[in-house]
């Protein structure tokens, strides 16, 4: 009976404390940051289970969720970028494209994929992972399989697969821009003229590295098979008379531009790796809900998984898969849901000059894109003065953590100013309030901020500070992975797990009572205390 009593006066005293939280009033004469409230997040159905998990609120499990356009997520290294971020979201998502350095996620997840009957491919050059539990499998990828001669944008398509090709740094310019664009064209032609005028067996990336590293004589005789394609409007022949006149009136530059097309294609010397590109498993159109049979499927997956010594010399592989999947995307029908593209470890991947277009367009194919990065200047590095618009792009910002001057100063810019209440005492012990402005938080407060915290923008909200809950934390998930492959022994227990999720249910019901008009939360909680008052008569009577 006590403990009765106990519990109803925990929830009445939990009750006072939402309905003052729900009637403050802060001032805002100098600054009016503050954080999001409870009831700002239900008015915009942050609860409501749809989209991918974001976070929990408070020290409940109550996660909040995010469906709308893309997101982008910063975290340092150990700050919970897979197990709080990545693995709750592909856990919980029917239909995910995923870059995957090490496949730790894909690992881990791929119990669950199986078990819900997903469509699993995995792009697994190097055949990581293949021990039992996991077993991931070893998927071909061919892109040229995108590539159809008859269609009218087919050297358009070609040009994708070129830029995909060719990694750039973000800081080229001048002559080494030059270089780069020049190769980038050369590869599109030698891409078109593969596809049109070699045999079947000849269409895939193997060759292409095979025809950049001619010796001289087999050179020449390419050259003159290219002069005499004139597919595509003759850019093929323009692309080998153009590199025939460099060669021979401006040999530097001729070698300049080839050394660096082989420096760009050097990744493909490697036999694993070109025979894995020479046979397509992957039905990128999948992901849209229908198989290439025309089979609806309950769920697709298409994972990129690379050993992470590989993720950056290697990186044109994710590039490409990413690239072919959105490309099909873009294309009639329309995804039956929406597929998140979930982009680990983005900066490996280099600039991707479309990708800014990408943030901007996608949304309308039923695309999200996710990026993921360890900071700002990453962001920066790679895509120069566009870095602020490729983050407005996203209608989700979540950063879990910063190790960093420039991103703990730009999450200081984002949160703004508040008014604060000073209160000062002169010579004669007056006591004297007065108002100041102060950020919400300093930099210095967010290079110390809590490790089991993160700060998340969504939309044009105020920032909501949420707890980065680890997927074996979540009672929803137990049982619906594998353990981590790199680590031993088996997932950590997810103690107090329960009780985390009835509390965050109590919250919700509490803050969905306590939401509407101020007279009716008055009345609710006038009903409450009197619901109080009647259980403490009979346990007065009782005792």
């Amino acid at each position: 009976m006590i403990g009765i009593v106990l519990g109803s006066a925990a929830v009445s005293a939990g009750c006072y404390a939402l309905l003052r939280c729900r009637f403050k009033q802060d001032s805002t004469t100098l600054g009016s940051a503050s954080y999001l409230s409870i009831y700002a997040a239900l008015q915009k159905n942050l609860f409501r289970r749809d989209g991918m998990i974001v976070g929990d609120w408070s020290l409940a499990d109550l996660p909040v969720y995010y469906d709308d356009t893309h997101a982008i997520t910063f975290g340092p290294s150990g700050s919970g970028k897979g197990t709080a971020a990545i693995l709750p979201a592909i856990l919980d998502c029917p239909f995910v494209f995923i870059n995957d350095p090490g496949g730790e996620n894909a690992a881990i997840a791929i119990k669950q994929w199986r078990a819900q009957g997903y469509k699993v491919t995995v792009i697994n050059p190097f055949g990581m992972h293949p021990e039992k539990p996991w077993a991931l499998p070893l998927h071909g990828f061919n892109p040229m399989d995108i590539l159809d001669p008859k269609d009218p944008q087919f050297a358009a398509h070609a040009e994708l697969l070129a830029e995909m090709l060719t990694p750039r740094s973000g800081r080229e310019n001048g002559s080494s821009q030059f270089f780069k664009d020049t190769g980038q064209t050369f590869k599109q032609a030698l891409i078109v003229h593969i596809r049109t005028a070699r045999p079947r067996n000849e269409h895939h990336l193997g060759k292409l590295y095979e025809l950049v590293n001619l010796p001289a004589d087999g050179w020449e005789k390419l050259l003159e098979e290219m002069q005499a394609n004139l597919v595509a409007d003759g850019l093929v022949a323009a692309e080998a008379s153009a590199m025939e006149r460099r060669e021979a009136q401006a040999p530097e530059e001729f070698s300049a531009v080839m050394s660096t097309i082989q420096q760009d294609l050097r990744w493909l010397a490697d036999p694993v790796v070109r025979q894995n590109l020479k046979r397509s498993d992957v039905d990128f159109g999948a992901l849209k809900g229908t198989d290439r049979r025309g089979q609806r499927v309950k769920g697709c997956i298409i994972a990129v998984v690379l050993p992470l010594e590989y993720s950056e010399t290697h990186a044109a592989i994710p590039r490409l898969a990413m690239g072919c999947a959105i490309w099909t995307m873009q294309r009639a029908p329309l995804a039956r849901k929406k597929v998140l593209f979930v982009i680990d470890e983005a900066a490996a991947l280099r600039k991707i000059s479309r990708f800014p277009n990408w943030l901007a367009t996608l949304r309308k194919y039923r695309v999200v894109l996710w990026p993921i990065f360890q900071n700002i200047g990453q962001v920066k590095a790679l895509y120069g003065q566009e870095w602020q618009g490729f983050i407005a792009n996203c209608g989700l910002r979540q950063f879990l953590g910063a190790a960093d001057l420039e991103t703990a100063e730009y999450i200081h810019r984002l949160v703004g100013e508040r008014t604060a209440e000073s209160r000062s005492v002169n010579a004669d012990g007056k006591a004297s309030t007065s108002e100041t402005r102060r950020p919400l938080l300093t930099v210095d407060e967010i290079l110390h901020f809590d490790g089991d915290k993160q700060i998340a923008f969504i939309g044009n909200l105020k920032p909501a500070v949420l707890r980065k809950t680890r997927y074996w934390q979540r009672a929803a998930l137990r049982g619906r992975f594998y353990r981590n492959p790199y680590q031993s022994g088996r997932t950590p227990p997810a103690f107090g797990a329960l009780a985390r999720r009835l509390w965050g249910k109590a919250l919700y019901a509490a803050a969905f009572l306590l939401a509407p008009h101020p007279v009716a939360a008055l009345l609710y909680l006038a009903g409450l205390g009197y619901g109080l008052l009647r259980l403490w008569e009979v346990v007065r009577d009782v005792l």
